[in-house]
């Protein structure tokens, strides 16, 4: 009887050894596709100038459900506005978190949470979309060196959405009034570099909606200043992610 004990109690050993082995298995596996699964930190700016109101209307909101529409457990999102004093008066409309599931937090409880957040940046994009009344200035260049400040430091895949009709205006800049040229672009490059203005968004992806110009020698212009000023900065920009709506974005993990 006694030896027959010891045959089962070696055979459950060897078992619960056996069980531990593939579950250290599993979870290494769980924790490597993790890795390279990573989550992202969106930052999205929306120009609030005047002559933005009717896009805030249209090609915005249709960029932020597209946006919504693939948001993903643990993306940080935060929503910004381009203004004339962006700079100076900078603070998030959003920035949160969408939950991720966790063994620690209940399938309902998980659900609430996500839930109202998705609520909260829908919420607050339309309180911006709905303004009727913009600003008078549009500082693009200035609300670049604030994307630079959120992602520092971050670990997040890195994208930066744009909603403007990327018209700079500024008392030092005011890309409709002249005419923005290989020289010019050359000018405002070599100041900012001279000053350190000029933001470091390695490894950022940049997504433009709602791109406008006065005629099409103006927008390709613009674009082309854009296409320059991002080179600088390092940036993941391309024609192809550039124009008056958000024709794609990228789907979540």
């Amino acid at each position: 009887m006694k030896r027959w004990r010891l045959k089962l109690l070696g055979l459950i050993l060897l078992s619960s050894l056996l069980l531990l082995s593939h579950m250290n298995r599993s979870v290494e596996a769980f924790g490597k596709s993790e890795n390279a699964k990573k989550s992202r930190v969106l930052v999205i700016f929306v120009d609030m100038s005047g002559s933005a109101n009717l896009a805030r209307r249209t090609v915005y909101r249709e960029a932020f459900e597209k946006i919504y529409q693939n948001l993903s457990q643990g993306d940080r999102v935060v929503v910004g506005t381009i203004t004339g004093r962006s700079y100076i008066d900078f603070k998030p409309a959003v920035d949160v978190k969408i939950p991720k599931k966790s063994i620690w937090v209940n399938r309902i409880q998980f659900e609430r949470n996500l839930t109202e957040t998705k609520e909260k940046i829908r919420r607050e994009a339309d309180r911006l979309l709905s303004r009727k009344r913009g600003t008078k200035r549009t500082e693009i260049l200035n609300s670049l060196n604030i994307a630079e400040t959120i992602f520092h430091n971050e670990k997040r895949r890195k994208i930066l959405v744009i909603l403007s009709d990327m018209i700079h205006d500024s008392k030092e800049y005011n890309f409709a009034r002249v005419k923005v040229t290989d020289k010019y672009i050359d000018k405002v490059i070599r100041y900012r570099q001279k000053h350190n203005l000029i933001p470091n968004l390695t490894d950022v992806k940049v997504y433009v909606a709602g791109a406008s110009g006065a005629d099409p020698n103006k927008y390709r212009s613009v674009e082309k200043f854009w296409a320059r000023y991002f080179a600088e900065s390092g940036a993941d920009f391309s024609h192809h992610r550039y124009g008056h709506s958000l024709i794609s974005f990228e789907k979540g993990l």
